[in-house]
């Protein structure tokens, strides 16, 4: 059997260029999302505290306001830097 020619690459098959600007917004999503993680679960192991150790109903339940307060408040006022 005879064998066929290999084809040449077609620009087409080429991936597209990496997308930098896109690369790095996407990167700092996830950088910013796992920092207010860190600070939404320091907000609930503290409240845990004040609940079970500390006796404390009052303190727990306005830490664990603050969490979704302070999302809220964020989203309003736009934290996100612009390039």
């Amino acid at each position: 059997m005879a064998k066929k020619p290999a084809k040449a690459a077609v620009v087409e098959d080429l991936p597209p260029a990496m997308d930098y600007a896109q690369h790095n917004a996407t990167y700092e999503g996830f950088i910013q999302l796992i920092k207010w993680g860190i600070v939404a679960v320091a907000l609930i192991v503290l409240a845990l505290y004040a609940f079970i150790e500390g006796h404390q109903p009052l303190i727990g339940w306005l830490l664990l306001l603050l969490i979704p307060v302070g999302a809220v408040g964020l989203a309003v006022t736009g934290t996100t830097r612009r390039s």
